[in-house]
């Protein structure tokens, strides 16, 4: 199966929209506000060392350099690739350093989507021949 440009495109696209929606569906008033009970979960390492202000700052961070290196990656950029890779992984460090968070059950498929999207580009820009259109001029 050869992926085209047009369809690594529109799979950036979807991959925007469901980021976009997921976030959009956790302030939604129907779920239930587990705050009290997220309390008693294991807050993280992150809470220990800094404030919650820096990390709200870090994480504002993290979303604005993730998603212009999909912008960067939709554009054909060749440093969209390294933005892409260098912020998926600071992503990952940080979400392993940031403690527990409760799930909702309407959610969950939409951020296994969304992970699974985020591995996929990361396999296109990487292992196919897609590769080439990222190459420096």
């Amino acid at each position: 199966m050869t992926l085209t440009k047009d369809a690594f495109k529109k799979i950036i696209l979807f991959t925007i929209g469901i980021s976009i929606l997921t976030i959009g569906c956790d302030f939604l008033p129907i779920f239930s506000n587990y705050e009290i009970l997220e309390e008693q979960l294991h807050q993280g390492y992150l809470h220990h060392l800094v404030s919650s202000e820096i990390i709200l700052a870090i994480i504002c961070l993290l979303i604005i350099i993730h998603l212009a290196s999909l912008f960067l990656l939709y554009w054909s950029k060749p440093s969209g690739r390294l933005i892409y890779l260098i912020s998926y992984i600071t992503i990952l460090f940080f979400l392993m350093l940031d403690g527990d968070f409760i799930e909702y059950s309407l959610l969950y498929p939409l951020e296994l989507l969304s992970s699974f999207l985020e591995i996929f580009i990361l396999y296109l820009i990487y292992f196919t021949p897609l590769k080439k259109d990222f190459s420096s001029l």
